[in-house]
């Protein structure tokens, strides 16, 4: 399923593909979505300290974490290539608690690239290209999967990958770049994370026990 519905995923390789954020059409989630989407942080926040973090996950070692009270993020890092991999982990906006999941993590995904959208019409000179972009089934929960290529002045293109999933009223993002991988290969290494994430938090029913 593609993530952008109404939206049309241009194509690695084409000269519009190449993007700066005017060209980059924010994602339409669904045919009765609405602009007005409900911003505000819930006023009773999902608790993110439950989460615990491995020291390392797809072969890169925790380095450090950023916490407030609406997100973690969780930085790892390469000991050789010094390339970082993020964990990042944030609440729900008011009213989103019972928003179709797939909506929400599409809502989620289009918000943040937005936001990459707008760093790249920070500069005439960036520029962003959006390789593939599709909402799947990653285990059991719907995931948008991402992969990009930036270019700024006096840099390497720089390939990049993102995943976003739900997990009940938590968003987790994952994120990576690299001068030398490929955009696939990034990816595989975010499905790769998340899944020794999940499998380093503690099990609710053994906890019960």
């Amino acid at each position: 399923m593609l993530l952008g519905q109404g939206c049309a995923t241009q194509s690695a390789g084409s000269d519009s593909n190449s993007l700066h954020a005017q060209r980059l059409n924010k994602l339409n989630t669904g045919a009765d979505s609405k602009p007005n989407l409900p911003q505000s942080l819930a006023s009773e926040p999902a608790d993110l300290a439950h989460f615990h973090y491995p020291d390392s996950i797809a072969e890169m070692t925790f380095s450090g974490e950023i916490s407030s009270a609406q997100a973690r993020t969780l930085r790892y890092q390469h000991p050789e290539t010094q390339e970082s991999l993020y964990v990042i982990l944030s609440t729900l906006p008011a009213g989103w608690q019972e928003m179709d999941l797939n909506r929400s993590v599409a809502s989620f995904y289009s918000e943040i690239r937005q936001r990459r959208v707008q760093r790249a019409l920070s500069n005439p000179a960036n520029a962003l290209t959006i390789v593939s972009e599709n909402l799947v089934d990653l285990e059991g929960a719907p995931s948008a999967q991402v992969q990009m290529r930036w270019v700024e002045p006096g840099k390497p293109v720089q390939s990049q990958a993102l995943l976003i999933t739900r997990e009940e009223n938590v968003f987790i993002r994952i994120n990576n770049a690299s001068y030398k991988q490929n955009t696939r290969w990034l990816l595989q290494q975010t499905k790769r994370a998340l899944a020794e994430f999940r499998a380093a938090q503690p099990n609710p029913k053994s906890d019960e026990g």
